[in-house]
């Protein structure tokens, strides 16, 4: 199987890599993950470009070659190319320098032209603490983002939202819901992605907010004004749920926070693919991994799963 590289920023390091695992699951349940720093490679089947088009924290991706030789790189002639150094190590490298070596190679390998602003392929020498890397990508656009057309004070962060879906292991065209959907980011990321939503919330005015989000980004909402106890009624549609429970200030709801994740959480059949983001400090019964989010000192979130 081939081997693709993942370089992360350094925003929630941990969770960026089990994000990048939970993808590569999702399509290939035999795909395996390693990490050196900040890199994540993964030997799976299924190309690069599906992983990191789905993916949050991911600055750069490609196929990772099995050699650190660049003059055996195994890449067929590309029109254009160009080289790029990526120092994850703790010493100080003279990245131009070695981009020039690289590039004096390739060029008498190939006799291509070189494009620092739009190769067709680029040449990545990633270097971390403990060893070399070779890799190289092709040229392509950035995929489309949503955009909130109304947002709301202490509202779920897009990233977030976006690692929740993806932490969940649904595909395209399988159901997600979010029965705490408050303005739809959790919704929007997961059409996005073309993953099928569900949305429910006690609150018409927040299911007015998302309806109008979703079709201003050309998805068609499924809306739903109900509190989380009728997500029972529509369990056999659903393949994974993914929400942000509420709390404090963020809850019109008249049930206390805590009290209300826990009646959740016991609404929902524990083998029913479950994603929750909630306020640190909150007594949930989820044995999994957790990873804590800091906003600011009096609020940490805590995302998990199951």
């Amino acid at each position: 199987m081939q081997q693709s590289f993942f370089v992360i920023t350094g925003e929630h390091e941990e969770l960026a890599r089990d994000e990048i695992a939970s993808i590569a699951k999702s399509y290939d349940k035999k795909s395996s993950t390693k990490s050196d720093s900040r890199l994540v490679v993964i030997k799976s089947k299924i190309p690069y470009s599906k992983i990191a088009n789905r993916a949050t924290f991911v600055k750069i991706s490609g196929v990772l070659a099995e050699t650190t030789n660049i003059a055996k790189i195994p890449i067929k002639k590309p029109a254009s190319f160009a080289c790029r150094v990526v120092n994850l190590s703790t010493k100080t490298i003279n990245s131009s320098h070695l981009e020039r070596e690289m590039g004096t190679i390739l060029k008498q390998k190939w006799n291509s032209k070189v494009s620092l602003s739009n190769p067709q392929i680029t040449v990545y020498l990633i270097i971390t603490n403990s060893r070399k890397y070779l890799g190289y990508s092709k040229n392509q656009a950035e995929p489309k983002r949503p955009e909130k057309l109304l947002k709301y004070p202490h509202e779920l962060d897009s990233k977030l939202a976006r690692c929740m879906v993806n932490l969940s292991q649904l595909k395209e065209n399988q159901t997600l819901c979010d029965p705490f959907c408050g303005t739809g980011t959790i919704l929007l990321e997961a059409e996005s992605m073309g993953i099928k939503t569900i949305g429910m919330d006690f609150d018409p005015e927040m299911c007015g907010i998302t309806k109008k989000n979703l079709e201003a980004n050309g998805f068609k909402p499924k809306i739903i004004n109900s509190s989380f106890y009728d997500i029972k009624k529509i369990m056999k549609k659903i393949d994974g749920i993914v929400t942000d429970l509420p709390y404090g200030i963020s809850s019109k709801s008249s049930t206390e926070p805590q009290k209300l994740a826990k009646e959740f959480l016991s609404t929902i059949p524990k083998k029913k693919r479950l994603v929750v983001v909630y306020r640190k400090g909150f007594d949930i019964p989820i044995k999994a991994k957790k990873y804590e989010i800091y906003r600011h000192k009096s609020l940490t979130r805590v995302i998990t799963s199951r």
